[in-house]
């Protein structure tokens, strides 16, 4: 095999670099701002983290209670301002009092006369400011009550109360109310491992977790570095991961692209969902992600792909171990539910199988937490339960990605497949001899992959369709001659060569007209690589040893290029060369298949196709034990002396 040239492998990787790189600027951009708080905590609960220090400086606020109570306290212990009267002319003048009292109104005027003297928990003021004591100052009730006098006796107070310069200086200390009650500086211990969250340790933990959510805007250059660096060793490990498993991922755009706007949608919109705190990233169906990636590619690259992304999640989204445990098992068990689904009966039966595993998953996590079932605690389930729903729009959205990205998933290579399909139905009634042989095909090819490793769906369609165009001259392969006359006998071997090659152009019109995806066109192009036509080729040699024309005996390629294109050369040149062999020994068809695959590799069918020369083998030793079984050959037990 030769291995692919430099320049291939650094288009591929310069290709994966610029769509790795607009994926890494726009999931950049949607992390929220600024850290994450990502511990779950409750009242009374048995703290299971390592010791927690403050990793930074934060304010402890006040609750609502708290800042209630010092409002109650302002107004409880209000400043009085008041404004001073001079009355002794105005009581001289207005009251008719005896001689004796007359000379009380100065003493009166002297010590003041309020309506009533404030509490000690008040500090007095004049209106200007000036601090007052009224503790030795009169009241008109007292007055009555010493001197007797009647109980319509009034007199005008000498210090009324301000009530406005009162309420605005009132205001003034409500507005100043601090909403924080200390500093703790970062560092401070704040839990030892094992603890118990008291009150005081809970209060702490809400005022950390707030200041880590209301302080988005303070994204420091070493986090933005941090996220930048994290961002990108996730798509070098991304990268390296399909160089060394995926090639034929990186190999074609198409499927790279797939690939790479189904993981980085994924990663998107889990991203955004965290900046509402109502929703939160737990919420987003990224069990989705993983289906779409099975469907496409594989089981293995679907769970990697799905490891990786909620790797990459976990250090920007709240409620890490929830986030973690939830996701990745949503994950895992989609994959093991939503297998060989093709019937909405099957897909609504294994959504609710899933839904009813990740309930029992929060149920675990809450009881492993001793959380209580709070409506805030709640929502997240029924988020995640409801976002689980979107399987049942599979089936059109695999259609989507079908049509926007022009791959082929399985359930489309199975519809392929059927052999009710028009195409097939149509190659069945008019070259019935092909018909079989593709059949046969496929069921070898289909073999040898389960064997090496490979897309045996994708495998067995292409197999099926390779021969296709046979169908426009049907009468000129031996297989659906059922006289003893050719038409080729009528033809030179020029023509005779022509019409056979012709079937690759006639099968790719075909397959276009029927829209058959360019993955199982593929098939049409390759599976005779750029052979020739050997039987008219010996042929005419024979007649014309001088000749230039022998190029037009050659097919005109490509040559395989997957490892599925080359296994269905092998099948095809088997099936047909085995099927010609009249004394079918086990010894001859053992030769022959030897003989075929030895031929095409001499003249190198397989150069440009991912296939080893360990899996060639295996292949070829595949192919003598089915078409032994096929042909029942006994195998030769030596005599008995």
């Amino acid at each position: 095999m030769k291995a692919p040239n430099w320049f291939k492998i650094s288009e591929q990787w310069i290709y994966f670099s610029l769509i790795a790189a607009l994926s890494s600027v726009l999931i950049y951009l949607s992390i929220p701002n600024g850290a994450h708080f990502n511990y779950t905590y409750r009242l009374g609960q048995i703290w299971l983290e390592g010791d927690l220090y403050s990793p930074q400086d934060f304010v402890l606020p006040k609750s609502n209670q708290e800042l209630a109570a010092d409002r109650e306290f302002l107004i409880e212990t209000k400043d009085y301002y008041f404004d001073y009267h001079y009355r002794l002319d105005e009581w001289s003048n207005s009251l008719d009092l005896d001689s004796a009292l007359q000379l009380q109104l100065k003493s009166w005027q002297k010590r003041g006369l309020v309506a009533n003297i404030p509490s000690s928990k008040h500090r007095l003021f004049l209106a200007d400011g000036v601090r007052l004591d009224l503790s030795s100052s009169l009241t008109l009730e007292a007055l009555k009550a010493q001197y007797g006098l009647p109980d319509d006796f009034m007199l005008l107070p000498t210090y009324t109360l301000n009530t406005a310069k009162t309420d605005s200086a009132l205001q003034a200390k409500l507005d100043l109310i601090p909403e924080n009650k200390g500093m703790i500086t970062q560092g401070t211990l704040l839990l030892k491992q094992g603890a118990t969250i008291t009150q005081q340790k809970y209060e702490l933990l809400r005022a950390l977790e707030f200041s880590f959510t209301g302080s988005k805007g303070e994204y420091s250059l070493r986090s933005r570095f941090g996220t930048g660096l994290y961002i990108l060793l996730i798509f070098i490990g991304l990268g390296y991961f399909l160089r060394l498993h995926y090639a034929h991922v990186l190999a074609h755009s198409s499927s790279l692209n797939l690939y790479m706007f189904t993981f980085g949608i994924g990663i998107l919109i889990a991203l955004l969902l965290e900046n509402f705190t109502a929703i939160r990233a737990l919420s987003v169906p990224l069990l989705l992600v993983p289906v779409i990636i099975r469907s496409f590619f594989s089981d293995r690259l679907a769970l990697f792909t799905h490891t990786i992304m909620i790797v990459a999640l976990v250090p920007f989204v709240s409620a890490t171990v929830q986030f973690l445990s939830v996701q990745f098992f949503a994950g895992l068990i989609t994959l093991f539910f939503i297998r060989g689904i093709y019937k909405r009966s099957q897909l609504v039966q294994s959504t609710l199988k899933i839904m009813f595993v990740l309930l029992l998953i929060h149920v675990s996590i809450h009881l492993i937490r001793e959380s209580d079932w709070t409506s805030q605690s709640v929502l997240p389930v029924i988020y995640s339960l409801g976002g689980t729903l979107i399987l049942l729009f599979i089936f059109p959205l695999i259609y989507f990605f079908e049509r926007s990205f022009g791959v082929v998933s399985d359930l489309t290579l199975l519809e392929l497949s059927d052999t009710n399909n028009p195409l097939l139905k149509k190659l069945s009634k008019e070259a019935p001899g092909t018909f079989q042989h593709t059949m046969q095909v496929a069921n070898l090819a289909e073999f040898a992959t389960e064997l090496v490793g490979g897309n045996t769906l994708l495998v067995r369609t292409g197999a099926l369709y390779h021969d296709i165009g046979k169908v426009v001259n049907s009468q000129y392969f031996t297989e659906n001659q059922s006289s003893t006359n050719s038409p080729h006998e009528e033809l030179s071997y020029l023509e005779s060569a022509e019409i056979i090659i012709s079937h690759i152009n006639d099968g790719i019109e075909l397959a276009k007209k029927h829209k058959l995806p360019d993955i199982v066109i593929d098939f049409i192009r390759t599976h005779h690589g750029t052979s020739r036509v050997e039987y008219f080729y010996r042929k005419f040699k024979e007649d014309h040893p001088d000749s230039n024309q022998f190029d037009q005996f050659q097919y005109p390629g490509p040559k395989p290029f997957s490892k599925e294109t080359a296994i269905v050369m092998m099948s095809d040149a088997v099936e047909a060369s085995t099927r010609s062999i009249k004394d079918k020994t086990e010894q001859n068809l053992s030769e022959m298949i030897d003989k075929v695959i030895g031929h095409q590799l001499a003249t190198g069918q397989f150069d440009n196709a991912s296939i080893t020369m360990k899996e060639i083998n295996t292949i070829r030793d595949a192919f003598k034990r089915f078409i032994r079984g096929v042909y029942h050959v006994r195998i030769s037990y030596p005599e008995v002396d």
